[in-house]
């Protein structure tokens, strides 16, 4: 049996921030509450990072918001316990993790990753023959 050859999709960096600002807190958090200066920088990291390209639509813009103000209210409150499965979820759901990457099955570059390299990421192969021979014994 031959092995199948796995590609990873490469996430790249946007050149600017992505998707719409985060809502006012009012809309929000409707007792008043604000967005937490930290939740705020996370979700500016974010728009700014390879991840954010994942997300095409509004509705997937407002989902992300949606955990944010999760985030946001576990800090608040101080929920961890309760309110960390959620956050969890959404980490790994959005690949913020290397974990949570691999299993999306996505890969972020390194800077050196296609040096000296036309960029296929295949082999060359130098002898066809020796080649066709070890495929034929593999069979």
């Amino acid at each position: 049996m031959a092995a199948k050859k796995q590609s990873n999709q490469i996430l790249e960096v946007p050149d600017g921030k992505l998707g719409p600002d985060l809502p006012d807190a009012s809309f929000m958090f409707p007792k008043g509450g604000e967005w937490s200066p930290l939740v705020e920088h996370w979700y500016e990291e974010f728009r700014k990072s390879p991840n954010a390209s994942m997300l095409r639509t509004a509705p997937a813009w407002m989902a992300v918001q949606l955990g944010f103000a999760t985030i946001n209210e576990m800090i608040w409150s101080k929920r961890y316990a309760t309110l960390m499965p959620v956050v969890r979820q959404l980490f790994d759901e959005l690949g913020w993790t290397p974990a949570s990457l691999r299993a999306l099955k996505f890969d972020v570059p390194e800077s050196n990753d296609h040096a000296a390299t036309d960029g296929s990421n295949y082999a060359v192969i130098q002898d066809i023959d020796a080649w066709r021979r070890k495929l034929e014994a593999a069979r």
